[in-house]
């Protein structure tokens, strides 16, 4: 869709994609180690003999994307002119990432899952969330799809995965709708009481089943017969490895991928809907 005016810039998202070194590198040493120092002398004798618990490994990953993420949205913000120190940033589990030295009106969106971490500044709010299962991880879920879909709260959302032609790629176009819409909540300073809480049917009508990659375009001019104040727009990029939704209250984005990386599938714009 074309802006009303045709000088008008479209609000930008700057994305940047990073994997996860491989365990022992340095940053996954250091936070083994501040994990470790607060773990029982079991989990260290287990780590010691190659049996790392689960919830340690963990512990680990999560830290090291954090930090991996900051490091990204550091390297982006000095790309716009701005000094953003990795350890000036809000520690994890703190809510979005926030820096005294990012001026209004960027805020951050920052996700990761298996070995991916995707950080970006954006001129609007953005929630963003990202999906890469490894192997293992699909199986499993795939052997317990059902189980999955049956804790989504949505009819409507439960039968368009179950039509759909791959029914787990479906489940994680839904799964990271409901977590980018929560995080663009916690953004607005109206956070949902927990990821399920918010809804994303209207937004995955009138079929889930078809979300095709055509051009790399970031309008979205779909619009329902819903009034709201509050409109809600999503962008969707999946292939065999990822899935990764975006939602914000423009109907149009800039979208530029920076820093090198992974190249993205093609973003594909829903149905507009409103909260």
């Amino acid at each position: 869709m074309s802006s009303p005016c045709a000088e008008a810039r479209l609000p930008r998202l700057l994305l940047a994609i990073a994997e996860l070194p491989a365990s022992g590198t340095p940053d996954q040493g250091a936070a083994r180690g501040r994990l470790q120092g607060i773990g029982s002398q079991q989990a260290r004798q287990g780590h010691d003999n190659g049996r790392q618990p689960r919830r340690i490994q963990a512990g680990i990953r999560g830290e090291a994307a954090s930090h991996l993420g900051r490091e990204r949205l550091s390297r982006l913000a000095a790309g716009l002119g701005f000094d953003c120190p990795v350890a000036g940033w809000s520690p994890r589990g703190a809510g979005p990432p926030r820096h005294p030295g990012l001026p209004s009106p960027w805020t951050t969106c920052l996700s990761h899952s298996g070995s991916l971490v995707v950080a970006g500044l954006a001129e609007v709010p953005v929630g963003l969330d990202i999906e890469c299962p490894d192997r293992r991880q699909r199986q499993r879920h795939r052997s317990r799809l059902d189980g999955l879909i049956a804790t989504l709260p949505e009819a409507s959302v439960r039968r368009a995965i179950q039509r759909a032609p791959d029914a787990l790629a479906a489940f994680y176009r839904a799964w990271t709708l409901y977590e980018a819409h929560y995080k663009l909540g916690c953004l607005e300073g109206q956070p949902p009481d927990h990821v399920l809480a918010t809804r994303i049917g209207s937004l995955m009508a009138p079929d889930l089943t078809d979300i095709i990659s055509h051009s790399n375009s970031h309008s979205n001019s779909h619009s329902n017969s819903q009034q709201s104040s509050d409109p809600l727009y999503a962008w969707q990029a999946q292939d065999d490895r990822l899935t990764l939704s975006l939602c914000a209250r423009e109907p149009e984005l800039t979208i530029e991928m920076h820093l090198g990386g992974l190249e993205l599938p093609d973003w594909t714009g829903l149905p507009q809907t409103f909260d």
